[in-house]
């Protein structure tokens, strides 16, 4: 087994040297990825053991440090801009091992202020992760700021988010995980938490679910401990908590066996965008990256490409920027903003609108 520390930089600003700690079988390739996220005052050391156990067990185990955390340099943002971080890793990962890696077969596994990642990184990259998994994690940073019991959490979130919710309304808008539940009925998603945490409330993972149940998604598996259980889901790590262990039984396997498919994306849909999305197809880019919310609707033909945005959040006065793949369509494409004609595109692999206001609609239409 062969254990790393390597380097990386943010797409988003440059930010770094951020941290990624990685474990594998140097004997081995297409490995599968596992992504796994320390808690919310931790560190990717706080992995080590387990990262090294899953290595044995055959995967590409990876723990970073996003932003201001541990070793990575930059200001935390408690899931805002510092998400992208973890996409950048995976980026990262995909492009530096090679065959090492099977990039296709890429999952999430995170543990307290790890599992608020997770939920974030599930509703921010909807087509990433084959697998994901939140054990007792954050899926709405406003209401943990209303219910904490713990000053010191609303003083970070303070500290993080630049305000309380009512002073800064957008941004916890934006780390609102429950709203992009929409988002993801493709990555088979696994919720643990025991009825009486107190930390991460019980509230997260079921009105995640609840939601995900509402709009008729079948891709959730919530699994909550409750008092007698010979199995408890505690909070803390897997090295602390045995029984943390024993629920890998659950998703571990299907992972190696390939059980969970790669997630594509239906033709037409709805999407909440929580202050940027990416997707293979198109991304967006909402403000500063955490003060602003849309209602994106889509359509995806070989084509024609619809995007229609409605603004979610309170500022009018925030625009966004859009990424849209052009890959299949025929030229001239001719490009369309409310309706009125902007330009004709007579070649390219990808089109780029700077500043679009949050209401706005557009058509891509091939010749």
């Amino acid at each position: 087994m062969r254990t790393e520390t390597i380097t990386y930089r943010s797409s988003v600003d440059d930010s770094g040297p951020l941290y990624v700690d990685v474990a594998y079988d140097d004997t081995k390739s297409n490995l599968p990825i596992v992504v796994v996220m320390h808690g919310y005052g931790g560190s990717r050391k706080d992995l080590s053991s387990t990262l090294e156990r899953l290595a044995e067990q055959g995967f590409f185990a990876a723990a970073p440090d996003m932003r201001g955390y541990g070793d990575s340099e930059g200001r935390r943002d408690s899931g805002g801009v510092e998400v992208m971080d973890i996409y950048d890793a995976i980026s990262y990962i995909r492009a530096s091992f090679g065959n090492r890696v099977d990039g296709r077969n890429v999952n999430i596994i995170g543990y307290s202020g790890g599992g608020g990642n997770v939920f974030s990184c599930v509703v921010r990259f909807p087509d990433l992760f084959r697998c994901a998994v939140s054990f007792f994690g954050i899926s709405d940073y406003g209401y943990w700021y209303e219910h904490t019991e713990d000053p010191n959490i609303r003083r970070q979130l303070e500290e993080d988010v630049g305000g309380s919710p009512q002073e800064v309304p957008d941004k916890y808008m934006a780390r609102n995980s429950l709203l992009g539940a929409v988002n993801n009925p493709y990555t088979a998603f696994y919720l643990f938490w025991d009825e009486e945490e107190t930390f991460c409330p019980p509230y997260f993972n079921r009105e995640y679910y609840r939601r995900a149940q509402k709009v008729g998604y079948t891709n959730v598996y919530p699994y909550e401990s409750h008092p007698g259980d010979p199995r408890r889901w505690l909070h803390g790590y897997p090295h602390d908590v045995p029984d943390l262990v024993a629920a890998e039984e659950y998703f571990l396997p299907g992972i190696l066996s390939g059980r969970y498919p790669p997630p594509e994306m239906v033709p037409r849909g709805k999407l909440v965008v929580l202050g940027y999305l990416k997707t293979k197809n198109f991304s967006v880019w909402l403000g500063n990256g955490d003060d602003a919310v849309v209602e994106c609707r889509y359509l995806w033909t070989e084509n024609e490409r619809r995007l229609f945005f409605k603004r979610l959040s309170s500022d009018p006065e925030v625009r966004g920027k859009l990424w849209v793949s052009l890959e299949g369509m025929n030229f001239p494409v001719k490009v369309y903003r409310n309706d009125a004609f902007v330009e004709e595109l007579s070649e390219g692999e990808e089109y780029t609108y700077a500043r679009f206001q949050l209401d706005d609609r557009f058509r891509f239409v091939g010749g």
